[in-house]
């Protein structure tokens, strides 16, 4: 795919024009996307961030409006500041081209705000030395060898792109970003996966209700659209799930390594990792032996084939009204279940080599033999479902936890 070059364009009288535009856009593949006024181009710079990739100023234009203002260098100045005040890795080239006759030859001008070019005179000048700027920036780079992946960044969100962008960068060209610290990108890794749930519901593939107030369950969403059952929302899907296992096992990884309690709203993020939870973090990952550089890199690659599977997925499966039929919901927990039948409380009996409690319940044979409580009362503590095939039938549960009446707690094991 042949590189795009996204040029901020402010310039009042650009309308007048639209042939040096297309011939940017057509010939050089340039796109100039124009502006009228100094805040309109710095808000679209600061808004999209990760989009751009230089700025043409024209030397007098509009600062806040286009009414009851005259066009000077004043708009310039406050551009330029702008620009220049940007984080590092934030920060665009800017060019400045100008048709006013009073510049051409002004060497205070010159030196006041750098290199300039005429317009008309020296567009070719103009666009080759853009060109040549941007493609020697590593970020633009990265763009193009990450093309296909790019386009889908910035679509799904600003934050999320810039974020991937610079741990590739980092990863291609380390000395790109020598105060890279890995630590503060996993947890933004998990809130990209959030926009990547998000998108999904869209067009209901994931209920709606996994997103109530703005914000996103991502444990349960991850339930869901590998096939389990979502119980704390109540859904499950029908078909058993959407994701083939290796997007299963890459989604694991960015939640299980990405903080519990963060989630993210439509527009901005409402929980942050503190310092020292973050350092305590990293030292976890050093302490089992790994390298959170390495670990962040492959992440952002994954999480890069995480985004184009679910596009692709949702590309085929656009349907609302189909999608919503495969979401289900549970069936509600009758208060008079199974479980509520148990009698807590009872004595330890055998019956056919089974040791159990009342009609529902069976205990580990050697933890009753070993501290001779058969026949005892005992209370039960913790059970679940019993998971041994012998003896389930009969006894659909499992105590895991007894005590005798009146006596400590004890853990049968």
């Amino acid at each position: 795919m042949k590189p795009k070059y996204e040029v901020i364009w402010i310039d009042d009288e650009w309308d007048k024009m639209t042939q040096f535009k297309n011939e940017c856009e057509v010939i050089h593949n340039i796109y100039l996307h124009p502006f009228r006024t100094q805040k309109a181009g710095m808000e679209a710079l600061d808004s999209n961030i990760s989009k751009w990739d230089a700025v043409l100023l024209d030397a007098k234009m509009f600062d806040q409006s286009e009414e009851n203002e005259v066009a000077k260098l004043e708009g310039l100045r406050k551009a330029i500041r702008h620009i220049d005040q940007l984080p590092a890795r934030h920060r665009v080239p800017y060019f400045i081209s100008t048709g006013q006759p009073d510049l051409m030859d002004n060497e205070t001008f010159e030196q006041s705000f750098g290199n300039f070019y005429i317009k008309e005179k020296d567009d070719l000048l103009l666009i080759h030395d853009i060109k040549e700027t941007v493609d020697n920036s590593t970020r633009f780079q990265i763009r193009k060898m990450y093309c296909d992946h790019y386009e889908q960044l910035l679509q799904l969100n600003s934050e999320v792109c810039d974020d991937i962008l610079t741990i590739l960068e980092t990863m291609h060209f380390p000395d790109s970003h020598p105060d890279f610290k890995p630590r503060y990108f996993f947890n933004p890794l998990r809130k990209a996966l959030e926009y990547v749930f998000r998108e999904a519901q869209k067009v209901d593939i994931i209920p709606e209700d996994f997103f109530r107030g703005g914000i996103v369950n991502i444990n349960q969403c991850f339930m869901f659209v590998i096939g389990r059952e979502a119980e704390k929302l109540g859904y499950k899907h029908r078909d058993g799930g959407i994701t083939p296992r290796h997007i299963q096992d890459m989604m694991s990884l960015i939640i299980n390594l990405g903080n519990a309690n963060s989630h993210s709203f439509e527009h901005s993020h409402n929980t942050e990792l503190t310092e020292e939870e973050i350092l305590n973090y990293e030292d976890q990952i050093k302490s089992v032996g790994g390298n959170s550089k390495q670990l962040v890199f492959s992440i952002a690659l994954q999480f890069c084939e995480i985004l184009t599977w679910m596009n692709n997925y949702i590309a085929t499966n656009s349907d609302k009204e189909d999608n919503r039929k495969k979401c289900v919901k549970l069936e509600a927990k009758d208060s008079k279940d199974e479980k509520d039948k148990i009698d807590l409380t009872g004595v330890i009996e055998l019956d056919k080599g089974i040791y159990h409690i009342g009609t529902k319940v069976c205990v580990n044979p050697v933890f009753v033999k070993q501290r001779e409580w058969l026949g005892k009362k005992v209370k039960i503590v913790k059970y679940g479902e019993n998971n041994n095939d012998k003896t389930k039938e009969q006894y659909p549960f499992f105590a895991s936890n007894i005590q005798l009446i009146e006596e400590t707690e004890i853990g049968s094991k």
